[in-house]
Parts: C-alpha cells; sequence; structure tokens
C-alpha cells in the first residue's frame, strides 16, 4: 500500500520539475520573437550543416538533434524520478569515432559566431548560459517553422532549464536574470537530489556524543503530534491545519479531529500565560516527516 505521505512529497516534486520546464519555455519565448533572429538563424545555417556533415547519419530527427546539442554543451537532463535522459547510443564507425571530436568544437564555433550576432542585434539571449547555446544549435539545424507563435516555437524546442544543479549535488547554477521563485525551485531541487544520492544529512553531534537535542517548542508539538497519530494514523499536515480550530469534544473529553486534538494537547502542556498558535502545514509535514523517519525505540531528546 502506498505511502500517502510519500505520494504527495512525489508529486510536489514533479510539480516542481513542471515548473523548471515551464520557465525554460517562457524565458525563451521572451527572446524567440524578436524581429533578428531568425535572418541571423537562416544565415549561419549553412555553416552548422556543414561542420556536422561527418555525423549526419545520426541526426535524422528533432530528438536526436536535441540530444546531440545538449551532449556537445555536456548538459544531462533528469527525470522526475531523478534518471538521466537517455537514447539510444550512438554506434560511431572509426572514421566517425576520429572526428567527432572536432565536430564538436566546430559546431561550437558556428554558435558562438550566432549567439554573438544575435546579442548584437539586441536579442535578449544570455551568451553566458549554456542552455542559451543549445538553443541556438537547435535552431541552426532544425527545420523551424518560423510562423508559430513564440511560446508554441520555444516549446517544441525543449529548452534546458534556466537554473541547472551541479552533479554531486553540490550546489547550482542559474541563468542571469532569473528571479527569486527560480531560484528557490531549482534549490528545493538540488536538495530532493541531494537526499536521493546520499540520504539524510547526519545530524550535528554535541557533547556526549549523541545528537543534538530538539529546541524545546518543537519536542513539546512532536510529542503532542505522535499522540495525535495514535488517535488518527493518516492524518495528514493539511488536515491538521484546518480542523485546529475545532473545539468540539468527543465522549470522555477528547477533542473530536486530529488539529483539535493537536490543539487541546498543546494548551495543556503550555506554561502559564504561553499563548498556543496553530502551526504552519509545512512546519507539521516536516514534524510529521521526522516522527515517521524515527526508529520505533528512539525517543524524543530531553
Amino acid at each position: 500500500m502506498s505511502d500517502p505521505m510519500e505520494n504527495r512529497a512525489e508529486e510536489a516534486l514533479r510539480k516542481r520539475f513542471r515548473t523548471e520546464e515551464q520557465q525554460a519555455i517562457d524565458t525563451l519565448a521572451r527572446w524567440i520573437g524578436h524581429s533578428a533572429v531568425r535572418g541571423i538563424i537562416e544565415r549561419r545555417r549553412a555553416g552548422a550543416e556543414t561542420v556536422v556533415m561527418p555525423i549526419e547519419r545520426h541526426l535524422p530527427s528533432q530528438i536526436e538533434v536535441i540530444r546531440f546539442c545538449w551532449h556537445v554543451y555536456e548538459i544531462a537532463g533528469i527525470e522526475p524520478g531523478w534518471e538521466l535522459r537517455k537514447g539510444k547510443p550512438w554506434l560511431l564507425t572509426y572514421s566517425e569515432l576520429n572526428v567527432i571530436e572536432r565536430v564538436k568544437q566546430d559546431f561550437r564555433g558556428v554558435v558562438q559566431l550566432a549567439v554573438n550576432e544575435l546579442e548584437g542585434a539586441g536579442v535578449g539571449l544570455v551568451p553566458s548560459w549554456t542552455g542559451d547555446h543549445v538553443v541556438v544549435g537547435e535552431l541552426l539545424l532544425l527545420a523551424i517553422d518560423w510562423e508559430l507563435p513564440a511560446g508554441q516555437l520555444a516549446e517544441a524546442l525543449q529548452p534546458p532549464a534556466i537554473g541547472a544543479i551541479h552533479i554531486d549535488a553540490s550546489g547550482t547554477i542559474h541563468r542571469r536574470g532569473s528571479g527569486e521563485r527560480a531560484n528557490n525551485n531549482i534549490g528545493v531541487l538540488r536538495r530532493a537530489y541531494e537526499r536521493h544520492q546520499y540520504g539524510q544529512p547526519p545530524r550535528a553531534p554535541y557533547a556526549g556524543g549523541g545528537t543534538r537535542a530538539l529546541p524545546e517548542r518543537t519536542r513539546r508539538r512532536q510529542q503532542a503530534l505522535a499522540k495525535v497519530r495514535k488517535q488518527w494514523p493518516d492524518a495528514t499536515a493539511s488536515q491538521i491545519v484546518t480542523t485546529f480550530g475545532d473545539r468540539g469534544l468527543q465522549r470522555g473529553g477528547a477533542a473530536r479531529t486530529p488539529g483539535g486534538y493537536l490543539r487541546q494537547l498543546l494548551e495543556e502542556d503550555a506554561g502559564p500565560g504561553e499563548i498556543v498558535n496553530r502551526p504552519s502545514k509545512s512546519t507539521l509535514h516536516e514534524d510529521l516527516k521526522a516522527l515517521k523517519n524515527a526508529s520505533p525505540d528512539q525517543k524524543p531528546s530531553s
């Protein structure tokens, strides 16, 4: 039986991947419709087609062209399950193997010339961003329907994201001009990727060789949540937040909802004059995750 919390976490990650894709499309749409783009691309197309002639048999479709352009600039796409996007490997002949590195170098040279011209014409690409070079490479090799609206054309080109994660999950890089929302989104994905690669980071040690004690308020809240989970094993953070203000009681005096029960427990444990506020949904989600991950014999720090 699938875990509802895990399913929600996976769906949240999928939404972040979709956000990355849409941000890339929206960013490309803002410059691909510039009046100078078509003319520059068409002028440089012959040069690009010439340098890839030694391997042109491997570029019969849009999918293969896109794969080639991503490979040239050493970009790897990642699926929501953290699997690399892979196609069928190219089986190069001996002669193709001898020229492939030169082909890649010469292709980058043609792309760079086109990028320089586009920047000079006032097109809003970012010359320092590898993803924009990838898109220019695709434009040079694909049959482009220039009559398409900018948004549809951008979507068809499947542009790389405007943020990227280092292969060892140590950090992220961003296309110049990326907003706070884009930076936050790729940051969350990086942390999820790091957990996928290396597991949960170790808790900081403290004197005595154990783990650092939780803040007192967090400890009390999690202890109360543990009691809530015994009564409502499937209670979610959303349900607890929604019902936190419910003061209805069951027979025997216990609250009738998970949120009401949590509030009741926190109020009973509160000190003189202490105000009990409703925890945020994100806080409760992290608390529930911590309780789930705790081993059966683990006791809260005191």
